[in-house]
């Protein structure tokens, strides 16, 4: 079985955890770059990040090559922005349908995830969603940890 990892990083935390799965199991990867992002530290990317949510965004990415019909196992690395997934995942699962896909999905977030897996539930109907993984603040609360709580993840639940 033929394993990929989709993912978008903000802050870096869910970006550690990728590169932690890497050392542990073989997949290609996708990292997910807008081609216009407000990087700040500031409150202000809240504002940003929100807005960006509300309004159902699809972000321009940079352009990528991916042939999901190569890949049985899909993981999906996010950040939880105000309740779901970010929107460069959102422009993600917009313009590549899936099908028939074992998911795997992990959510980087601040304690609370309100509609993420619901939202993920209803954007990849037609898929199985092998398992669900959420880490509070990987970074502030411990990198080293987290990343060993993902590794045994993917490595106990991949098929």
């Amino acid at each position: 079985m033929k394993n990929l990892i989709v993912y978008y990083s903000y802050e870096g935390n869910t970006e550690e955890l990728v590169k932690g799965m890497q050392e542990v199991i073989d997949a290609d990867v996708l990292k997910l770059i807008p081609k216009k992002e407000k990087k700040t530290k500031s409150l202000f990317r809240f504002v940003w990040g929100g807005m960006q949510v509300y309004m159902k965004k699809k972000l321009e990415l940079e352009e990528y090559n991916v042939d999901l019909s190569k890949y049985d196992n899909i993981i999906i690395g996010s950040p939880c922005w105000f309740g779901t997934y970010a929107p460069p995942i959102n422009t993600f699962l917009s313009d590549n349908k899936m099908e028939n896909k074992n998911i795997y999905l992990l959510v980087c977030n601040g304690g609370n995830l309100r509609n993420t897996w619901k939202n993920y539930e209803e954007v990849l109907k037609g898929n199985n969603i092998v398992s669900k993984l959420d880490l509070v603040y990987p970074i502030k609360n411990g990198i080293e940890e987290a990343k060993k709580k993902t590794n045994e993840w993917i490595k106990n639940n991949l098929k």
